[in-house]
């Protein structure tokens, strides 16, 4: 397999023969792909770089949570 950047029109043609739902192409390097409806982007599911975004953002959201949590703790 080797990962390259797919054009548009190669996106849509994978997306009519495998689905809409999600974009998972291990065979795209693509990050952000155009989304099947409407405006805007998505992510490819296949790709390292999602993953590691998706945890950094969680992991973010998690430390804020516990964050709060233990200054609240403190004031009361």
């Amino acid at each position: 397999m080797d990962k390259r950047k797919w054009t548009k029109q190669e996106i849509e043609t994978y997306r009519e023969n495998n689905g809409v739902f999600y974009y998972f192409n291990p065979e795209d390097s693509n990050f952000l792909v155009p989304k099947p409806f409407g405006f805007g982007w998505t992510v490819n599911w296949a790709n390292p770089k999602t993953w590691f975004f998706v945890c950094l953002i969680t992991s973010f959201y998690v430390a804020r949570f516990f964050y709060r949590r233990q200054t609240k703790s403190k004031n009361t």
